[in-house]
């Protein structure tokens, strides 16, 4: 079976930003919907979803929810290490897919796919077609975009190969229920935003008061943000001096004719809590989800251990500090 084949035995409908009909979260929830009925593994995870634990921690000026997601449990402890890597399929691969599994053709480049594992009612992988590692270079605009063609009903995200992607050889995004996070929420105080600078009339945004760093921008004009953002991953590569792409996850938005780009910066990519021996572990290993405060927590006895000082310290202890992100600052354009 050629490429061609497999993808078009895969594809259930195309979304190309140019045909009139459906938006794309309405062709995403028709998705779902025949998925649940014609894919039994997605159907389990959703039913199990509904019985995930939830509780709120109020956190000195913040608060996260923390999820007890036993599904989420192959996410949380996948091997990053080249070597383990090399050793598995790439479950994103077309190839790879499970039989049942259809997606959307996105854009030509990208396939939008149900994730199996979710961690809210509609959870979305959107993975390059072609098999290319986990990079945000050359990606600025169709992040943008994708945040546009998923508006108003999600948000999309970018979880960086050291910061949270569980699958680091295969490029892709997510996309989530918009509202879902916590800090979707904290960040619309104006008064935790303490003004940075701006870069080509868009202007930058610390958070304060909330565990961790947080870089914000917004703006109308795409090729302005696209800039903006693009001279913010460079200079979290300069100031972190970082070989490769800089340890970070991202979350856009579009909303009422204005993007929104929220930048979680990172030092780490799981908290030292990880790798306690025996049952001192704790499995906790932030992506975008957990840095936008809710927290995944697969095992049940981490649930109800977790409070609110193992969180501070977890936040403090793979986010950068506001030292760094006022250097980050220094190195940007005016």
């Amino acid at each position: 079976m050629t490429d061609m084949d497999m993808l078009l035995q895969k594809i259930s409908v195309s979304f190309d930003g140019k045909t009139p009909g459906p938006s794309l979260p309405a062709l995403c929830r028709n998705l779902l919907a025949e998925q649940k009925a014609s894919w039994p593994d997605l159907s389990l995870g959703y039913k199990a979803l509904a019985s995930v634990r939830v509780k709120e921690l109020r956190c000195n000026g913040f608060s996260v929810r923390l999820h007890h997601n036993p599904g989420r449990i192959k996410s949380t402890t996948a091997p990053l290490d080249q070597k383990s890597i090399e050793k598995r399929p790439c479950f994103l691969c077309l190839e790879n897919l499970p039989e049942p599994q259809r997606g959307i053709l996105y854009r030509e480049d990208f396939i939008v796919l149900c994730n199996p594992f979710p961690i809210c009612p509609e959870h979305y992988t959107i993975a390059q077609i072609m098999h290319c590692p986990q990079s945000f270079e050359g990606m600025v605009s169709k992040f943008l975009i994708m945040a546009k063609d998923f508006s108003p009903d999600f948000n999309v995200f970018y979880n960086g190969p050291e910061s949270g992607a569980s699958a680091p050889d295969h490029l892709h995004f997510q996309a989530t229920t918009r509202g879902i996070l916590p800090i979707e929420e904290e960040i619309k105080n104006r008064a935790r935003l303490v003004f940075l600078k701006c870069i080509n009339a868009i202007p930058l945004f610390r958070a304060k008061e909330l565990g961790r760093e947080v870089i914000i921008l917004e703006g109308e004009d795409c090729t302005a943000i696209a800039f903006a953002l693009s001279s913010i991953v460079s200079a979290m590569k300069s100031v972190k001096s970082s070989p490769g792409e800089p340890r970070m996850n991202l979350l856009g938005s579009y909303e009422r004719n204005k993007w929104r780009v929220v930048i979680f910066p990172r030092q780490k990519l799981r908290p030292s809590v990880y790798f306690l021996p025996g049952n001192e572990r704790i499995l906790i290993s932030p992506g975008l989800v957990e840095m936008g405060g809710i927290i995944i927590t697969p095992v049940e006895k981490d649930f109800d251990r977790v409070n609110q000082e193992l969180i501070r310290t977890i936040y403090a202890e793979v986010s950068v500090d506001e030292e760094t992100v006022q250097k980050i600052s220094a190195a940007l354009p005016s």
